[in-house]
């Protein structure tokens, strides 16, 4: 009797281990999901290695690069309107289908990579976008779609539409450099040797500032490898773009 009940006992004991482990299933496979998501890597932003050549020689990164494809975009925006404006006839409709996909193209850029790209000033950048997409959609409603018509007879009412465009344009610009304007950017120290020291300077649309190296002159106590804040000079239209001038201290 005593060895049949030990089998029982045994019998048992392994029923009883079996429905454990099988209740134990689920947490080794959700341990071994845990595993594959860590190890699943993150998507890598940068330039493709065709043109990292190109922005390596001009000390410029991954936002000069989603930059120039923003400007590409808005370049090839004027010229598209341009074009429907100027040259082509009113039964060709094919180019208001592709104002629409570049204006999208730009509001999708500005939204995902601009806003990744430029942190610090992000409104400022998006901000530049619409307002370029905006100058392109009011030259052709008012040149291309205007209810007033050309004649010699009229020519005062003929003139408002294209006034209107170059002051909404005037307006625009005006605004933006008001509010976001500024005779500073922002760099990172490079190296430095008494009062000069050579910072890393990333593209800066508030002070019309292009990426590069720049040697100048420092009256603060810094190091290697410090965010700095550093006076530019802006000039009256800003074409040519700011130049960088002196370190005001270290960037909070």
């Amino acid at each position: 009797m005593a060895r049949k009940s030990s089998r029982w006992a045994d019998f048992f004991r392994k029923v009883g281990d079996a429905v454990l482990s099988v209740e134990k299933l689920p947490s080794k496979f959700r341990r071994r999901a845990q595993v594959k998501k860590k190890a699943t890597p993150k998507p890598k932003l940068g330039i493709p290695p065709v043109l990292q050549g190109f922005f390596e020689r001009r000390h410029a990164g991954w936002p000069e690069y989603v930059m120039l494809k923003a400007q590409l975009a808005i370049l090839s925006l004027f010229v598209v309107a341009v074009i429907y404006i100027a040259l082509l006839p009113a039964e060709i409709f094919i180019f208001t289908p592709l104002l629409l996909a570049l204006s999208a193209y730009l509001f999708y850029l500005t939204a995902t990579q601009l806003k990744h790209a430029f942190k610090r000033d992000y409104p400022a950048y998006r901000s530049f976008v619409i307002m370029c997409v905006a100058i392109a959609w009011v030259f052709v409603l008012a040149l291309r779609h205007s209810p007033i018509e050309f004649s010699i007879e009229a020519l005062h009412l003929a003139l408002i539409p294209p006034l209107a465009a170059m002051g909404f344009v005037f307006v625009a610009f005006a605004a933006f450099r008001l509010k976001y304007g500024r005779n500073f950017t922002y760099g990172t120290v490079e190296e430095f040797r008494g009062k000069r020291a050579v910072v890393r300077v990333s593209y800066d649309i508030c002070s019309n500032v292009k990426s590069g190296l720049y040697v100048v002159e420092s009256f603060a106590k810094i190091k290697r490898g410090d965010l700095v804040k550093i006076s530019v000079e802006r000039p009256m239209l800003g074409l040519r773009g700011a130049k960088v001038k002196a370190i005001l201290g270290k960037s909070k």
